[in-house]
C-alpha cells in the first residue's frame, strides 16, 4: 500500500523523472521556437540527444516508447508498494505523453507534420506554426508546473490529467 504522508527528497526527485516522456514527445513541436530562440534550443540540447534513442525501433514501429510506457505503467503506476506521489506523477506523465503522441500521429496522418519537416526552413504556414508553438509551450508549462509541485511534495492538479491519474492510482 502506498503512503501519502511526508515525502523524502529522494521520492520528490523520483516523482519528477517520468516527465522526461512528455518532454521527449513535445520536442518535435518546438522546431519553430528553437529557430527563433537559439537559447531555448541550447536548453533542450540534452533532450535532443535522447531523441534518437527514444524513437529507435524497427519496421516503422518505435519500440522504445512502447517499452517506456509499459514499464512506467506496470512497474510504477500499478505497483502499490511505491509512494502515491511517484505513481500519480508517472500516470500524469503517461497521460500527457499519450495525448501528445496522438496529436503527432493525427498530424502525420493528415500530412501536416510531413510538410512542416520536409523543407530546410520550417514551413507549413501560420496555422502549423501557431499549433506547434501552443503544443510545445503548453506541454512545457504543464511539465514545469508538475515538476515544481513534485519538488514541493504536492500533487499537481492539471485539469483532465489529474482526474485520470487519480482514477488509476486509487488505492
Amino acid at each position: 500500500m502506498a503512503w501519502r504522508g511526508a515525502t523524502t527528497t529522494q521520492e520528490r526527485l523520483q516523482s519528477c523523472l517520468p516527465f522526461l516522456v512528455p518532454l521527449l514527445n513535445t520536442y518535435p513541436f518546438g522546431i519553430f521556437l528553437f529557430g527563433q530562440f537559439p537559447l531555448l534550443g541550447v536548453l533542450f540540447y540534452p533532450i535532443g540527444l535522447l531523441m534518437p534513442i527514444y524513437h529507435m525501433g524497427g519496421g516503422g514501429l518505435a519500440i522504445v516508447p512502447l517499452l517506456v510506457f509499459m514499464g512506467l505503467y506496470a512497474g510504477v503506476v500499478r505497483n502499490n508498494r511505491i509512494r502515491h506521489l511517484i505513481r500519480y506523477n508517472a500516470m500524469q506523465a503517461i497521460m500527457l505523453g499519450i495525448s501528445l503522441s496522438l496529436i503527432l500521429w493525427i498530424l502525420r496522418l493528415v500530412g501536416i507534420l510531413g510538410s512542416a519537416f520536409s523543407s530546410a526552413t520550417p514551413g507549413g504556414g501560420l496555422f502549423v506554426m501557431v499549433l506547434f508553438n501552443v503544443l510545445f509551450l503548453g506541454t512545457l508549462g504543464i511539465v514545469v508546473f508538475s515538476v515544481v509541485q513534485s519538488l514541493r511534495g504536492h500533487h499537481a492538479e492539471v485539469p483532465l490529467l489529474s482526474d485520470a491519474a487519480y482514477a488509476q492510482t486509487r488505492d
